[in-house]
């Protein structure tokens, strides 16, 4: 029986995937100057630092529940009157009174210029645009520390 020998040395032909590598790498090198970078500046708004380091500034808590009413708390403020420390605003139709909210943010603001913080605290069931609804509000009334709470 006779072995035919095939011939093992292969070359691989290097010079098309180098071609291909060059042209890729110059085309990543001019997109890049294209691409902008978008960052927030964040910081975590309860718990992040010592307890002796935190400056007690008054802030409100604005819980939203499954139905759609909203419990709003102000914390850590001397000038707010006691009836509008706490209490709900409900809902209308079905859906978040945003209305009412902004009513209430604008008393709560007169009563107390410092206040600048609002930590939201949405229920399992509430829907996302309904907590960007809530931010837009708190935004549009002065509040420029927002901050929501997990779940």
């Amino acid at each position: 029986m006779k072995h035919s020998k095939k011939h093992l040395d292969f070359e691989v032909n290097l010079i098309p995937f180098i071609d291909l590598l060059s042209v890729s790498i110059c085309f990543l090198l001019i997109t890049a100057v294209w691409l902008n970078v978008g960052s927030m500046n964040v910081k975590q708004a309860v718990g992040g630092q010592a307890q002796e380091d935190t400056k007690k500034s008054p802030l409100v808590w604005i819980r939203m529940n499954d139905k759609g009413d909203l419990d709003l708390e102000v914390q850590q403020s001397s000038l707010v009157p006691s009836a509008l420390r706490k209490f709900r605003i409900p809902q209308v139709d079905k859906k978040v009174n945003f209305e009412g909210l902004e009513k209430a943010l604008a008393s709560l603001k007169q009563s107390e210029p410092a206040l600048n913080t609002g930590l939201i605290q949405p229920h399992g069931l509430t829907a996302y645009e309904e907590i960007i609804d809530v931010m837009d509000r708190l935004k549009k009334n002065g509040m420029t520390d927002l901050g929501v709470s997990p779940l």
